[in-house]
């Protein structure tokens, strides 16, 4: 999907683990971290019933583990934006806003 051109890309958090897969995503795309509280998370996920993870104990256990596990790994991307309990539209301005600042500067750095 990355080669197909211009896009939006919505993985899993899953999927950012993984090195193969990170280290496509570093080459020939920008990641951003929708980085978001685990009080957050619990709230949106418990929206829907299709977490299979979830549901092998408590919700919150098992997902403050994977936050501990995840987390430093989630650092890597290279745009960070919160994402707590705005609406969507404020997100998406904070992520264009932050995908400005980061093409900015890192075309500064290629000219110089």
């Amino acid at each position: 999907l990355i080669s197909e051109g211009p896009a939006v890309l919505a993985t899993g958090g899953g999927a950012f683990m993984n090195d193969q897969t990170r280290r496509l995503i570093k080459q020939e795309a920008i990641s951003i971290w929708l980085k978001a509280s685990l009080e957050i998370l619990l709230e949106r996920v418990s929206r829907k019933d299709n977490r299979p993870l979830l549901k092998q104990g408590n919700p919150e256990e098992i997902m403050r583990a994977l936050l501990t596990k995840r987390n430093h790994v989630y650092k890597k991307a290279d745009i960070e934006v919160l994402s707590g309990n705005q609406s969507h539209e404020e997100v998406v301005e904070n992520v264009v806003d932050k995908l400005l600042n980061y093409l900015e500067e890192k075309n500064v750095n290629a000219t110089n």
